[in-house]
């Protein structure tokens, strides 16, 4: 439930990332460990050949080696001459018959010395002989080696042919591998009369085992564990546990020795007592497999960044339009209708797109005719409110007329005539529903130039407006309203009958403001008795509306009043000037 929850909260390009790396690099990832076995095999297959094939090779050319000495020792000891002239009692022998049977058995065994296999053949012989001699080169008193360990080896041997590691009596210091056989008394064969020995330089033989892979191991000891020659005299030592028994073994085999696992393989060479054995660690071993594991894993790397090289452009392609679109869609639940402006594609979410565009411009349109219908309606609702002041104001004007009339003050009756025509004439503005400032201050002083041509001069008119709220804008008859409602509940409701208006006006951040003050008794006052007089008294609710529709601020007219200081009305409205963009009208 928990993975579910995960998934379907993931976003696309996310899901779509998952579901490609799914479908392209899983198998990927199988093939990987399928080819990896396979190669793993291979390796390990080519590397056991190779060392099987270098053990094999060094012990093939060791036996050949090794059999052609023991041949030439068996020609020695089945000489029948050279082992007649052994057995005979030198001291019944006259010196130049030794010499003389000595010469042809010198000659001879320099023929065979002559086999470059060979370093030289040395006879152990009977101490009386003349041509012995400790330090001689080819015939040596066996009295001064027969107890010797490897002289008693090769006689226990009983004329087989042993292998032994021995020092070089003329050169002590230097040690030789010696192929030894007992040679026997012709008149009795169960009496030894002496000792044959080849010998061989361990340098010349060192090649045989160099030519193989660095990390392979290879050496060859006796039957009694003595090292003859070694690729590598410094690993001997702690490699030369692993072979506690002299066995053969066909292929290298696995063994584990010190927590550390090696193969092994080990063979007699020929029929000698020599044993060929080779330890290759198992760590060396498999550093192969890992380069190759190494070598496939950067392969399919690549391949897998190839991969999702290729998959992001693919899903940036599908999930790009569609996040635009969802951003959209969020901008369209703020109020923000626009459409989405990219390339026209004929897909699914091309296709999602363009009915995208298709609903929003049908709801553009919509929304425009609404606000057109909108706007009439409320231009005539404008209208209508418009229309309830002059009547009222022109009515008001005939009946002051009719009572200058009835006191017969004609000249009077001809200047309000004139200042009712001129007052039309700037309320008619050609048609325009917005006046300046100016001129609706030039409005209020007709219509206070009339009043006062009606109540003889008692009603006082002053304007205190800044030079810049002039210029801005109001909805035509404004003030003129409320100069009326001043004196009609200010100033005539006073005992006296006189007093003083005033228009104040100025901008300030962006803001006009301005008011309409009297000195009358106050609203409290006026509202406890009867008025005397007769004005618009719906003229404050009608603008406010106006302003309201005008301006869209439900606040933009105030109204304040103390009792016996005369009220004063606030006008605060946007300060719009002429010239630039009008209210919506």
């Amino acid at each position: 439930m928990k993975l579910g929850a995960w998934l379907g909260n993931l976003s696309l390009q996310k899901k779509l990332m998952i579901l490609f790396a799914l479908a392209g690099i899983l198998p990927l990832v199988i093939t990987f460990f399928a080819t990896y076995g396979q190669l793993r095999d291979s390796v390990i297959s080519r590397q056991s050949y190779a060392a099987n094939q270098s053990f094999e090779q060094t012990l093939s050319l060791l036996s050949s080696k090794f059999s052609h000495i023991e041949e030439v020792s068996s020609m020695i000891m089945i000489d029948e001459q050279m082992n007649a002239v052994f057995s005979q009692d030198p001291d019944y022998m006259q010196v130049w018959e030794q010499l003389s049977a000595f010469e042809r058995i010198t000659d001879y065994t320099r023929i065979l010395q002559t086999n470059s296999e060979m370093n030289g053949i040395v006879y152990y012989i009977d101490d009386g002989f003349v041509v012995t001699g400790p330090r001689a080169a080819m015939y040596r008193p066996i009295g001064r080696v027969e107890d010797l360990p490897w002289a008693q080896k090769i006689m226990a041997a009983k004329g087989d042919a042993v292998w032994v590691l021995a020092e070089d009596e003329a050169s002590p210091s230097k040690t030789q591998l010696i192929l030894g056989r007992v040679l026997w008394n012709v008149n009795d064969y169960s009496t030894p009369v002496g000792i044959v020995t080849i010998r061989v330089e361990l340098g010349q033989l060192q090649s045989y085992v160099m030519n193989t892979a660095v990390e392979q191991l290879i050496y060859v000891e006796t039957e009694d564990g003595e090292v003859v020659i070694s690729n590598g005299q410094d690993e001997l030592e702690h490699r030369q546990q692993l072979f506690t028994k002299q066995v053969t073994r066909e292929r290298f085999e696995p063994v584990a020795t010190d927590n550390k696992k090696y193969l092994v393989r080990d063979s007699r060479i020929g029929s000698t007592n020599l044993f060929l054995h080779s330890v290759i660690s198992a760590d060396l071993a498999a550093q192969a497999v890992n380069q190759v594991r190494n070598q496939v894993l950067i392969v399919y790397g690549a391949v897998c960044l190839a991969l999702l090289v290729c998959i992001m452009p693919v899903t940036k392609s599908i999930t790009r339009r569609i996040f635009l679109l969802m951003n959209k869609m969020s901008q369209v639940r703020q109020g923000r209708l626009s459409t989405l402006d990219i390339a026209t594609q004929e897909d699914e979410v091309g296709h999602l797109v363009s009915s995208y565009n298709y609903m929003i411009n049908s709801v553009k349109e919509l929304m425009d005719t609404q606000y057109r219908l909108g706007q009439e309606i409320k231009g005539a609702e404008l209208r209508a409110l418009q229309s309830q002041i002059n009547p009222h104001f022109l009515y008001n004007t005939l009946d002051m007329i009719v009572w200058m009339a009835q006191k017969d003050e004609k000249k009077n009756i001809q200047h309000v005539v004139y200042a009712l025509s001129d007052y039309y004439k700037l309320i008619l503005n050609k048609g325009e529903d917005f006046v300046t400032v100016k001129d609706e201050l030039r409005l209020c002083e007709m219509y206070a130039a009339i009043q006062q041509k009606r109540f003889k001069g008692k009603i006082r008119f002053a304007i205190e407006v800044e030079q810049s709220a002039e210029a801005c804008l109001l909805p035509k008859i404004t003030l003129q309203p409320l100069v009326e409602n001043a004196i009609v509940h200010g100033i005539l409701e006073k005992p006296e009958g006189e007093g003083q208006i005033i228009i104040r006006g100025s901008t300030r951040d962006g803001r006009l403001q301005l008011t309409v003050s009297d000195d009358g008794p106050g609203i409290g006052t006026a509202d406890t008795r009867t008025s005397k007089h007769r004005g618009s008294g719906y003229g404050l609710n009608n603008i406010r509306k106006r302003l309201e529709y005008y301006f869209n601020e439900p606040n933009g007219i105030d109204l304040r009043s103390l009792q016996g200081a005369g009220t004063t009305v606030y006008i605060d409205v946007p300060a719009i000037m002429k010239g630039t963009e009008e209210p919506d009208s």
